[in-house]
């Protein structure tokens, strides 16, 4: 059985302006454990840890598989996992319980690491106390018992430490809890980063121990009814708070697969922005094509504006009385756009209690419905893979039915106690491995609008969505996955019967909310297949690092992974950050070839090969300052650089959004439209593009701004010449910064006005109203 940990080689390397040991890493991978007897006393908690801690895995970026406590006892090894977190495993079989034990120490005894997340095998299926104390004294671990209540907030300690050195001495990082914790800590020694505190009484929350050769976390509930994690909650104690538990959990799994690292490591993300959106309709409404039209232009619109898109789910039975002629050409301009047509099922009737036949006549004969229908309107979609749960959360024991037709899967049913969940997770759906499940953050739009225990003006909802948003974006980032449920019924704003609460007469300033948010930030907008596919990879594939001085190397295999061609071709757009650094990327090789997209700390990835992809990376004291990609919205395939000037092959049906750095001079080729902000040229196109900055090399120029499509240019001692798109759909407009003071400038070869500001060299063409030429000609005095 292999070590866990690090090879560490033991002289002091000094390299350019870093030091410390070369350390390297090989495999890093967790397995994340649930029970399945637990499941059945407990479903709802033990289905919100096994998403819950799948999204924050993710976010810290180890690949990952779905165990339950039967993988564990039947494993004849489990040397793959670098560390084991055993989520709300409180029920096992008595069966069970010597095989565990026996289990987990050998994995201890060979340099295993835990996380531990509420009691442990504390009780058999017949709820009966287990004698506990073996497993317990080979975790180091004891349970102290229930206490706490909605009097109690969880806080920082104030003693520095891996974990909570992101927070401030004493921070308080959640709201009210809504409960009591079971409460975990260490037998002998350890630490205690986060107690739960009511300023009176305190208990230990997240604690750690460590001996020479494992690392063991112990969390006193942090996904359970509790709400340790919430970001909003309805109930008392009500309200938003941005919560900062999530991020300790992140911190703790890279401690207890890293240690106290002092060197920087790598670590993938789903994308390079700090938030990816895609949108989940459930089309509840399919019945009442005016909503559907309604509904689906807006989408179509949110897309064309933001590049935002969505799984769109129509209620199959519903579709059809809309009629299908109308419906079809609106499903196809979805996925034009990029979107996907799914299902919400057949007649939205899926209940907790279903036979096999129940489950082929929602889900069969609406995969057939929707899939003939469209091809019979000749718009043939071809196959529905994507499901939104319709009515009440589907229960993970389900999943065989769910994953034997669909691949992605939108769930619902834990916002306001496990705001985050998502990845690909097989606990139910072993025959289906790449199968990949959502579920939506917080909170519903369906609750905020219709649901007779919520009252609120649309106005209020509005600023909680932005704050929500906003937390995810600034607090969380490292690609965190935005996914709101939203309604075609609430979109159109259609009302439901008079109910107890606040009724809102309009709901769309909501929805422009949120639309706005994707229009104003540096999000990314994946499609869904290709949103699937970087699940999948997360998960999936394998690497390695090695960290030495100033030089932090990478592989990335993906040469075992199923369907490996199709996964390295939705590896780009996502992000490779540079972790535990005050370092700045210098440069960086992929696959021995020069790669030109990253940012201070986190490399913009580009599609790679199926096969181990090796990525070297320079970091240095001082920010880069040479011309490069910093952010894309949508799939980067290729970035290089040729004939001095950078190239990113941008793939999109929608709009994308895209950053470059160029200090100096800079003239964006092929996109819709730019301007130039302290340093930056952000830029945008509406279809696939090969981008290309282009820094003239004899003048000092840049464009400041334009909505004009520049196609090419060239430089001359005279000036330079600037190939315009003639077919625009506004005023065109030209602005640009130039050393020299322009002394003409011809449109074809027809002389036209500027205005200038002589004090910061900035100048702006006048255009005709419509453009009568495409060669844009501008002569410097002096040349």
């Amino acid at each position: 059985m292999k070590k866990f940990g690090f090879i560490l080689i033991l002289a002091l390397i000094f390299v350019g302006t870093g030091a410390g040991q070369a350390i390297s890493f090989e495999k890093p991978r967790v397995g994340i454990v649930i029970s399945k007897t637990n499941f059945d006393h407990r479903w709802g908690v033990t289905q919100m840890a096994a998403h819950g801690w799948a999204g924050v895995v993710n976010l810290a970026g180890f690949p990952y598989k779905t165990l339950f406590i039967e993988d564990i006892v039947a494993a004849d090894d489990l040397a793959e996992y670098s560390l084991l977190i055993f989520a709300q495993c409180t029920f096992i079989k008595q069966a069970q319980q010597n095989p565990l034990q026996e289990k987990v120490q050998n994995y201890v005894a060979q340099g295993g690491n835990v996380i531990i997340d509420g009691p442990l095998a504390f009780f058999d299926a017949d709820e009966n106390e287990l004698d506990r104390k073996p497993l317990y004294a080979s975790l180091g671990l004891r349970y102290t018992g229930a206490y706490g209540d909605k009097k109690y907030r969880l806080k920082a300690t104030g003693e520095p430490s891996y974990i909570t050195k992101q927070f401030g001495p004493d921070e308080l990082l959640s709201q009210a809890l809504t409960g009591s914790l079971n409460i975990s800590e260490p037998r002998d020694g350890g630490d205690t980063w986060i107690v739960a505190t009511n300023d009176t009484s305190t208990y230990p929350f997240l604690s750690t121990y460590a001996t020479e050769n494992n690392r063991f976390v112990y969390v006193s509930d942090f996904s359970t009814w509790a709400g340790a994690a919430s970001f909003f909650r309805n109930r008392a104690p009500q309200g938003f708070y941005a919560n900062q538990i999530i991020n300790a959990m992140i911190k703790s799994v890279e401690w207890a697969v890293y240690g106290d690292i002092q060197t920087p490591f790598p670590a993938p993300q789903l994308s390079n922005a700090p938030l990816t959106a895609i949108i989940r309709l459930d089309a509840d409404a399919s019945d009442n094509a005016p909503v559907q039209h309604q509904t689906m232009h807006y989408l179509a619109d949110v897309a064309r504006e933001t590049g935002v898109v969505s799984v769109y789910a129509w209620v199959a039975s519903g579709a059809k009385e809309s009629a299908w002629d109308s419906l079809a050409p609106l499903g196809q301009m979805i996925e034009d756009l990029g979107g996907e047509i799914g299902t919400h099922s057949n007649y939205h009737r899926i209940e907790q209690q279903m036979t096999p036949e129940r489950w082929a006549a929602e889900l069969d004969s609406a995969i057939l419905g929707i899939e003939t229908s469209m091809a019979e309107e000749n718009y043939p979609i071809g196959d529905i893979d994507y499901f939104i749960n319709p009515g009440n959360t589907i229960r993970m024991c389900d999943y065989d039915e769910v994953s034997d037709r669909f691949s992605f899967f939108m769930t619902h049913g834990f916002e306001q106690d496990m705001p985050l969940g998502y990845g690909n997770l097989t606990w139910y759906a072993k025959n289906n491995p790449d199968f990949v499940v959502i579920e939506n953050n917080p909170s519903p739009d369906y609750q905020w609008f219709y649901d007779p225990n919520w009252s609120y003006t649309t106005h209020q909802i509005s600023l909680y969505e932005e704050a929500i948003f906003d937390h995810m974006y600034e607090n969380i980032g490292r690609g965190v996955l935005f996914n709101q449920m939203w309604h075609d019924y609430s979109i159109t704003s259609q009302q439901y019967g008079e109910k107890d609460r606040i009724i809102n007469t309009s709901n769309i300033e909501f929805y422009n909310a949120i639309r706005a948010k994707f229009a104003a930030h540096n999000i990314y907008a994946p499609t869904p297949n290709e949103l699937g596919n970087k699940l999948r990879a997360m998960a999936q594939w394998d690497y390695g690092w090695r960290s030495s001085g100033d030089t932090i190397t990478m592989t990335i295999d993906i040469s075992r992974m199923r369907n490996s061609e199709a996964i390295a071709s939705a590896v780009g757009g996502m992000g490779l950050r540079i972790e535990n650094t005050g370092q700045f990327i210098q440069s960086v090789q992929i696959n021995e070839q020069p790669h030109f997209g990253y940012t201070d700390q986190l490399i913009i990835l580009p599609d790679l090969q199926p096969r181990e992809n090796t990525i070297a990376v320079v970091m240095g004291r001082e920010p880069a300052d040479i011309p490069r990609l910093t952010y894309v919205s949508k799939r980067m395939k290729k970035n290089s650089e040729e004939s001095e000037r950078l190239k990113a092959s941008i793939q999109t049906e929608s709009l994308a959004k895209f950053i470059f750095h160029s200090p100096e001079t800079g003239i964006l080729l092929n996109t819709a439209s730019q301007y130039r902000d302290e340093g930056k040229i952000h830029g945008i196109v509406r279809s696939s593009s090969v981008v290309q900055l282009w820094r003239p090399e004899f003048h000092n120029f840049t464009v400041n701004f334009t909505n004009c499509i520049i196609r090419g240019g060239s430089e001359k001692e005279y000036g330079i010449t600037i190939i315009l798109e003639s077919d625009v759909s506004e005023k065109p407009v030209f602005a640009f910064e130039s050393e020299k003071e322009p002394d003409a400038i011809y449109l074809d070869k027809a002389k036209v006005e500027f205005t200038s500001d002589s004090e910061r060299n900035a100048y702006r063409i006048k255009f005709p109203e419509q453009l009568t030429g495409n060669k844009l000609t501008i002569r410097f005095s002096g040349s």
